[in-house]
């Protein structure tokens, strides 16, 4: 093979592989322009644990989750069963809160797809495609924790 040829070939693998990824980006849903890549809002340091819990709880308990424990302090969990329970699969969202340097906190939503729900096989799976409503959900909660620090 000539020089000439593995060129030839070199460029129309490169260009079979960008089509490949564009056409994966087109079918999935880009991650948000955050530091974390996952919907994230930044809260006041005076915030306090408790007032960030209640109104996440709130709201979410408000949209049909149920919290389920998490083993880490600065964690909240909520799921919510698909086909009224019926399923062992299950929509969560976890929120993180992260201190940063700066002492504001940052509160961080993964969305999840839950199969094997409350069974000891469950496994979660990040549901990219939920990234915008949860971002939505953090700036409502963010809204409504500054507004009980008042």
């Amino acid at each position: 093979m000539t020089i000439v040829n593995r060129s030839v070939l070199g460029i129309g693998a490169c260009a079979i592989a960008l089509a490949l990824v564009v056409a994966g980006c087109k079918s999935s849903a880009a991650p948000p322009l955050t530091q974390s890549g996952l919907p994230e809002v930044a809260l006041s340091a005076r915030v306090e644990l408790n007032t960030v819990q209640a109104a996440a709880g709130e709201f979410f308990r408000g949209r049909g989750y149920v919290e389920t424990q998490s083993q880490h302090l600065y964690e909240m969990v909520f799921d919510k069963p698909t086909q009224s329970g019926r399923s062992r699969r299950a929509l969560r969202v976890r929120l993180r809160l992260h201190k940063q340097i700066d002492d504001t906190w940052r509160l961080i939503g993964t969305p999840l797809g839950v199969d094997g729900w409350r069974t000891d096989l469950e496994s979660e799976t990040v549901l990219l495609e939920g990234t915008s409503q949860i971002q939505g959900f953090l700036v409502e909660i963010k809204s409504r924790v500054e507004s009980r620090s008042r």
